[in-house]
């Protein structure tokens, strides 16, 4: 039945055009080359041009390498495969697409016949996937500063074979240092190229992060993106160390004002004393300046220890003996 209509159809194309005028210079305008993307509907516009009054009478698009047509339509009958259709035919002779596949891609004649003639163009469909938006990841995942580090990027399910770019957080472009895979990939007619990019720093500097992985298509056109945050290796500790230091330095200078009070104290009872007693003891005298030293040498401590606070520096270390000689000079 397929091959009557078929030959049919030939018959009839060939008497349209053998009994159409010379003069009739109209032409059929179609893209020759058109790129759809894999899952959706794919529209190749068609029309007529320096014509106003023309009916389409037959419609035949016939792919390169194929015996049968992909799809015709005749006196509005249509065969072929079923996701091909005529758009709009008052409109013009255009093509649509459904739920356009990877096996849609190839060259393909497409003929038009009309009551004022037959015209033929050549088209060229090309198919491509959207990458889904990239993973990334570190290794190690908790990162030391100054340490090194692998960036990763991975983005899957696109097609043609699209591109990686990394960016540092002020916009740098970083993907010269990088390193990218490609893995095709056909499943069941379904083709895509997985994209695979290694950035490494032998000493990574905090400073430039974050890090941005961009994926682009094979035009040069963005599919997704992603920013890597980095994990620092001693963010805990450093949280942890910044409390503990903290509480010692309110702890010290609470000690410290303790021991001033304290040691303000002792000096107005001890200027009383003097002036109260004309008279006294020169061992209570030396007793009395020896506990004032020892006061004295104690805050010196904990002002040592303050200063190894603020300083964080874990080598030095504070003298806990008092020294063995009392200068006795008097007061």
């Amino acid at each position: 039945m397929a091959s009557l209509i078929i030959m049919v159809f030939a018959v009839f194309s060939f008497f349209i055009t053998a009994v159409t005028p010379s003069g009739d210079f109209w032409t059929l305008n179609c893209p020759s080359s058109i790129v759809a993307i894999a899952g959706q509907t794919t529209v190749i516009s068609c029309n007529f041009k320096n014509i106003q009054e023309i009916n389409i009478v037959a419609v035949v698009l016939k792919k390169d390498m194929e015996e049968d047509t992909t799809f015709q339509m005749y006196k509005g009958e249509t065969s072929g495969n079923q996701r091909f259709s005529l758009k709009n035919q008052k409109m013009g002779p255009s093509l649509q697409i459904s739920e356009t596949m990877f096996s849609d891609e190839g060259k393909y004649l497409y003929r038009v016949v009309t009551d004022r003639g037959a015209k033929e163009v050549q088209l060229s469909i090309s198919i491509t996937a959207k990458y889904k938006d990239p993973i990334t990841s570190t290794w190690p995942e908790k990162v030391t500063e100054g340490g090194p580090v692998d960036l990763y990027c991975n983005a899957t399910d696109g097609y043609p074979a699209g591109f990686i770019h990394w960016f540092d957080g002020s916009g740098t472009n970083w993907t010269m240092n990088s390193e990218m895979i490609k893995t095709n990939k056909d499943s069941n007619s379904v083709k895509s190229v997985a994209l695979s990019s290694k950035l490494t720093f032998k000493t990574i500097n905090f400073a430039f992060a974050p890090f941005t992985c961009i994926v682009f298509n094979s035009k040069y056109v963005e599919d997704g993106k992603s920013t890597l945050q980095i994990q620092s290796a001693r963010s805990g500790e450093q949280s942890d160390s910044s409390g503990s230091n903290t509480t010692n330095i309110v702890a010290g200078v609470m000690v410290i004002g303790s021991l001033i009070v304290g040691l303000l104290f002792a000096l107005l009872l001890f200027r009383k004393k003097k002036y109260s007693e004309y008279t006294f003891d020169i061992h209570s005298k030396v007793m009395n300046r020896e506990i004032l030293l020892k006061m004295m040498w104690k805050m010196v401590k904990q002002f040592r220890a303050l200063k190894l606070l603020l300083s964080r520096d874990e080598t030095e270390t504070i003298s806990p003996d008092f020294p063995t000689e009392v200068s006795t000079v008097a007061i």
